[in-house]
């Protein structure tokens, strides 16, 4: 795995120099035109934006790219592990163009089974974790994530946050799209690092993730970032999503909910004004004094899924009815076969006295 640290890359590259494509990761994808492996430095993807991009001014990523420099070793070993942290700027001429960020390990990939019934390999993301139905694990060929999978996400997602929060820099785009994990340790790996803020950065629409105390196309900082952190670990302790975070909130053990870190996720996502949102690394420090009362959760705890909670896009069946409502129907229909015997025998008297 190629890491921020063992950049082969100077802090700006000529397009020409790593114009040469190996496989093809994305097109037309965002706010990038392509993304590819570079064919003369493997294990290095080129992002190159899209012409007439919105874009935040140059010293920004330049800035972005030259911090883990100043970061101490652990804050730095921290992003090359779990980070897909740029580390060149690519230029054309004088336009800023790209960038160069480092492959995900083969270990965030997983085989996936296909309706069509064949296997290939997937990118394992935020989103295949954030789901209670077994079902959605079991049509994949997956294990259910049992709660030691679900608070290690979380707390390595939140180590992240609390590491960016620390040095100012807003990452805004918090969803399940733009973490990968891994089966078994949780380990995670953060992408679309280049479009981060430092002090600040332009809204971003994500739906289900907008923050209430944010007005649509204000700048978003660390304080609205607090936010959506809290927001994303309290799905992926539960594997609740939607709107409505009093059923995931719902969904944590009682003595969590009761505790410091119930209280600390609910003030995250419910206070009125976003300085009172605890820090990221008061999260994550709860996380770590909480872990065994959350990993000694039932296994089912996750996986249950109170009514109403429907992905906006999927549709719903009717729901099916219980033993008491069949029981009621088919002694219904038997008093009306009754009546109608009955009415038969007075019509058929009626007729041959």
């Amino acid at each position: 795995m190629r890491t921020w640290s063992d950049s082969p890359f100077e802090a700006t590259t000529p397009l020409r120099e790593v114009a040469a494509r190996g496989a093809v990761i994305a097109a037309e994808n965002g706010e990038s035109e392509v993304v590819y492996e570079c064919a003369d430095h493997p294990g290095w993807l080129v992002k190159l934006y899209r012409p007439g991009r919105r874009a935040e001014p140059v010293d920004v990523l330049e800035r972005l790219i030259a911090l883990p420099a100043r970061m101490p070793a652990a804050d730095r070993a921290l992003i090359d592990q779990s980070v897909c942290w740029p580390v060149t700027r690519i230029v054309d001429g004088a336009t800023t163009v790209g960038v160069a960020v480092a492959k995900a390990a083969p270990e965030f990939y997983v085989p996936m089974r296909m309706i069509s019934g064949s296997t290939t390999t997937q990118p394992l993301e935020i989103d295949h974790l954030v789901q209670t139905d077994p079902e959605f694990f079991a049509r994949r060929g997956w294990a259910v994530p049992v709660p030691a999978e679900r608070l290690a996400v979380a707390r390595n997602l939140a180590a992240v946050g609390a590491l960016l929060e620390r040095y100012d820099v807003v990452y805004g785009d918090w969803s399940y799209a733009n973490a990968l994990w891994t089966r078994g340790s949780g380990r995670i790996f953060i992408i679309d690092m280049d479009a981060c803020g430092i002090s600040e950065r332009p809204w971003v629409e994500s739906k289900m993730w907008d923050d209430p105390c944010v007005t649509p196309g204000s700048r978003l900082t660390v304080r609205t970032d607090r936010y959506k952190m809290a927001v994303l670990i309290l799905r992926c302790l539960t594997g609740m999503r939607g709107p409505d975070l009093a059923a995931a909130y719902a969904l944590l053990p009682e003595t969590v909910r009761d505790g410091p870190l119930g209280d600390a996720l609910r003030r995250s996502v419910g206070a009125a004004d976003p300085d009172l949102r605890p820090p990221v690394s008061d999260l994550l420090a709860l996380l770590d004094s909480t872990a065994g009362q959350l990993v000694r959760a039932p296994a089912d705890a996750g996986r249950r899924e109170p009514p109403g909670d429907r992905r906006p896009h999927e549709r719903t069946s009717a729901p099916p009815r219980s033993s008491t409502g069949r029981l009621v129907t088919l002694v219904i229909a038997v008093c009306v076969a009754v009546l109608i015997l009955l009415a038969g025998a007075g019509l058929v008297t009626s007729l041959f006295p």
